[in-house]
């Protein structure tokens, strides 16, 4: 049976993140963000507490020989990155989150290579340059003028902490341990995240949010098991195949499925500039894919 390549998994990771962009309009900006963190993140975290149950003879010593690494990743992409994401959503604009968000490729591929020697190489460079111009031609919708315009605004801290946690978590992974499967990594990564969360959001989370109406817990079901899971299981996988830098650039993919997903599912208009900034994404995807071709 042949094994799904980085490249589809990490795929397969944005289609479902992009997918929360037409999901979220039901109702899923309400309500505090450490409980609507929860809210994701919680029903995973039962079932995977069970497995653990199930398993633990077997991943016992290897989960708590690198407990303090686990629970740093889990801190910055299950806690503190959605956490601000849905924050940053309420307090700045959805210019200014998307545009921290966008700079993240950037962000990853010089971290990781001052954390892991990773080389950039001319194609690396060209995919990070070309997804991070049409990031931009979407964001701005293709106007100069909004471009010099933009100002970083006070209320823009929880989404520039969004970005670098999400930035952090990726450059992380590869302190996932060797002698760990994919599955008991990511289980051991809802739950300790999930048990964080819990803490923080009795004594700071506020009211808790329940669906008032059947398309609000349809939403938080997607969230719980499409975004959440599912993505962040492919996309552990994929930048284990690839590296945190090769796969950085597909971040910017999101926004354009997202974008597809408006325009097929919500009615949205499309313009000229939707065309221009994914067609420049998609050309630093295809930079990136000929690497496999060139080494």
């Amino acid at each position: 049976m042949m094994r799904p390549t980085g490249h589809f998994l990490l795929l397969f990771a944005c289609l479902a993140w992009g997918g929360s962009y037409a999901v979220g309009r039901f109702g899923l900006n309400d309500g505090s963000a450490l409980w609507l963190t929860l809210w994701r993140w919680g029903p995973g975290a039962i079932g995977f507490a069970v497995y653990l149950a199930l398993t633990w003879r077997r991943h016992e010593a290897v989960l708590w020989r690198n407990l303090s690494q686990i629970t740093l990743i889990a801190l910055l992409g299950i806690v503190v990155y959605p956490v601000t994401l849905f924050a940053a959503v309420a307090e700045t604009t959805a210019l200014n989150a998307s545009l921290y968000l966008a700079a993240t490729p950037v962000l990853i591929a010089l971290a990781s290579t001052v954390a892991w020697g990773e080389r950039l190489g001319p194609l690396d460079g060209l995919a990070i340059v070309l997804g991070l111009a049409g990031a931009l031609v979407l964001i701005f919708e293709g106007r100069l003028d909004r471009l010099a315009s933009f100002q970083v605004a006070s209320s823009d801290l929880w989404a520039i902490i969004s970005a670098l946690a999400w930035a952090g978590y990726c450059v992380a992974l590869p302190l996932k341990p060797q002698d760990l499967e994919e599955l008991p990594f990511l289980a051991a990564l809802v739950v300790i995240g999930t048990a964080i969360l819990l803490a923080a959001s009795v004594p700071f989370g506020g009211s808790i949010p329940m669906p008032a109406e059947s398309a609000v817990a349809w939403s938080m079901l997607y969230f719980a098991v499409f975004p959440s899971l599912l993505a962040f299981y492919a996309w552990n996988q994929g930048t284990a195949r690839l590296g945190p830098s090769r796969a950085a650039p597909y971040n910017n993919l999101v926004p354009v499925v997202g974008g597809l997903l408006g325009v097929a599912l919500l009615g949205e208009a499309i313009e000229s500039y939707h065309f221009l900034g994914g067609g420049l994404i998609c050309l630093g995807l295809m930079a990136n894919g000929l690497r496999d071709h060139h080494s």
